[in-house]
């Protein structure tokens, strides 16, 4: 009998499992704060993700909704918003054609858009589809915070664990665990609190279950 496999969750650091086995990717489930995670996973020839276009020309106008409440009582022309994983700029263009001039993309895998964010210039950092792609040690949540300006906003947008029980998923067959697609970290509610609050963020109340919203201590 194989012994059992046990790691350390890379957000709370206590003991995980193995949830489920994708050909040779194992994914740990911990069993405190339920994110689900695996070995850093590669992420090059991936840019803007599985139904890139799908998921840009049906749900944008919702996302820039949630942008207009965010930057409530501002100028759309004051605003400085930050596509943060922003693949091939599809929500940039949308975002611009709403009004918003003053917006920039960051994308580590697409070279048009590979240049560091500045330091303390964005009201608004938007990522959507992107932090299910980040591993321990996170250091991608660095450079969001250090790109906001102080009590800027982070809008994150992903698969998560809760929501995913909430429509009655079974987590081992659950489509969002997916290492072809380059998802490390499928994170709980509670995990990505965690996360987030220990890398200097306040907890803001959510847009629903899938959208999460966290703001620069």
């Amino acid at each position: 009998m194989s012994e059992e496999k046990i790691k350390s969750c890379p957000i709370c650091v206590n003991e995980s499992r193995v949830l489920v086995t994708k050909d040779i990717i194992d994914y740990y489930q911990c069993y405190n704060c339920g994110t689900i995670f695996c070995e850093p996973l590669d992420n090059d020839n991936l840019v803007g993700g599985e139904f890139e276009e799908e998921r840009n020309e049906k749900e944008n106008h919702l996302r820039i909704a949630r942008v207009d409440e965010m930057t409530q009582g501002m100028n759309k022309e004051d605003v400085w918003i930050l596509d943060f994983g922003c693949g091939h700029g599809k929500f940039i263009e949308d975002l611009k054609k709403a009004g918003y001039p003053n917006v920039d993309g960051y994308d580590a895998y697409y070279e048009p858009y590979s240049r560091l964010p500045e330091k303390n210039k964005y009201h608004v950092v938007t990522a959507v589809e992107v932090f299910e792609h980040f591993a321990l040690p996170y250091i991608e949540i660095d450079v969001i915070k250090r790109s906001l300006i102080s009590g800027g906003c982070v809008m994150v947008e992903t698969g998560y664990v809760d929501a995913a029980i909430e429509d009655g998923h079974d987590l081992k067959t659950y489509f969002y665990i997916n290492y072809k697609a380059g998802h490390s970290t499928i994170y709980s509610h509670h995990g990505i609190d965690l996360l987030m609050a220990y890398r200097g963020f306040y907890v803001k109340p959510m847009f629903n279950k899938h959208v999460k919203l966290f703001q620069k201590a």
